[in-house]
């Protein structure tokens, strides 16, 4: 990726969008670039922070992962998305595993780079603070549906807010279609493939979502909705335990 396609994908991140483009521009020479195959470990929980991630190109998921192996998915990142934030700013080790969920190119900011360009932009530390309210939000949303839901409204949420690009678990732009595994879904959604595939194909069913190739297509996004709402819709569910 040259320098022009990195500045306008780093103009996506709230950390930069209110950047100067001259010193958005001198901010991207500063950035040091790896590049990813698909299921490669980017960094795993507990270890120490080079700085703020952000995605050029690909997909990122970070996830924990129980004692049997079971992954809870925490946030899936886009290009242009930051992660390993909270590291950066308490300096404590890294909460969870990062992993390539595609081949992709990640650009790291160090620490005192990153601190030093707070100092300098007051509003840059708005939009930061912007930014992690919407994920405290986000995070509030996962254990609200872990909680509440079954996994036929965790899916469905899953799929609403990807049809309108909104960050409970995937920080992407917005698409009617979805080319997530169905192992990946479980993952988002804290179920097992079995269970979401019995999901999918009730909202297939019930003409909301298409399912081919791998793809998912979303129909009807205003019924999608409904599917999230408790209660609305328990006469029509299969049952998905």
């Amino acid at each position: 990726m040259d320098l022009i396609a990195k500045l306008y994908v780093l103009k996506e991140n709230p950390y930069f969008s209110s950047l100067p483009w001259g010193e958005a521009r001198q901010l991207v020479a500063r950035l040091r670039e790896r590049h990813y195959r698909t299921g490669d470990v980017i960094f795993r929980k507990g270890d120490r922070c080079e700085g703020l991630f952000i995605v050029l190109s690909g997909r990122v998921r970070t996830s924990i992962t129980s004692m049997d192996g079971r992954e809870q998915v925490l946030k899936v990142f886009g290009p242009g998305r930051s992660f390993g934030d909270i590291a950066v700013f308490d300096d404590e080790p890294l909460p969870a595993d990062a992993v390539a969920g595609k081949d992709s190119t990640v650009a790291i900011l160090s620490r005192p780079d990153l601190l030093d360009l707070l100092k300098r932009h007051p509003d840059v530390g708005l939009d930061v603070i912007r930014l992690f309210a919407s994920r405290l939000r986000a995070y509030k949303l996962v254990v609200e549906d872990l909680s509440l839901r079954d996994v036929v409204g965790r899916v469905a949420r899953l799929l609403h807010d990807h049809a309108h690009g909104r960050a409970a678990l995937v920080e992407d732009t917005a698409s009617m279609n979805l080319r997530y595994t169905q192992n990946e879904i479980a993952a988002m959604v804290g179920s097992v493939r079995e269970v979401v595939q019995r999901a999918l194909k009730t909202l297939e069913d019930v003409g909301v979502i298409q399912m081919a190739r791998g793809r998912i297509r979303i129909t009807d996004v205003q019924a999608l909705g409904v599917w999230i709402e408790f209660d609305q819709v328990e006469p029509l569910r299969c049952a998905v335990e």
